[in-house]
């Protein structure tokens, strides 16, 4: 009976990795007690607060009230799609990937779930 608890939250656990945006990043502003955040220090950039900003590196990123940033990979990963009929090409322009099919490069091809 317990082995199949286990299995059962062991399942669970995976299912929520799947399901979550692995490819985050966060960070806080640097401040001394009782002093007031001025924005979001990202990478070499200040940012206002309550800002919403997407890089050129096709990152969503917030700056919140009190300093603090969120920077989420704006695009999904495409997964269990067919390898020898399938390659992958990232549009950066509109920051997601396109499934191209080997022999016809017009045709996409068909991918059955997307992580990140």
């Amino acid at each position: 009976m317990f082995q199949k608890f286990l299995l059962t939250i062991a399942f669970g656990a995976g299912i929520l990795v799947v399901f979550c945006n692995a490819a985050c990043e966060r960070g806080l502003s640097e401040l001394k007690p009782g002093e007031k955040p001025e924005g979001c220090y990202v990478k070499g950039q200040m940012y206002p607060l309550n800002s919403k900003w997407r890089t050129k590196d096709c990152w969503d990123c917030t700056c919140g009230s009190s300093g603090d940033y969120e920077c989420c990979t704006a695009y999904g990963t495409p997964v269990n799609y067919d390898p020898e009929r399938c390659k992958f090409v990232f549009d950066q322009k509109n920051c997601v990937y396109k499934l191209i099919p080997n022999p016809d490069p017009t045709k996409p091809c068909e991918s059955y779930g997307m992580v990140g």
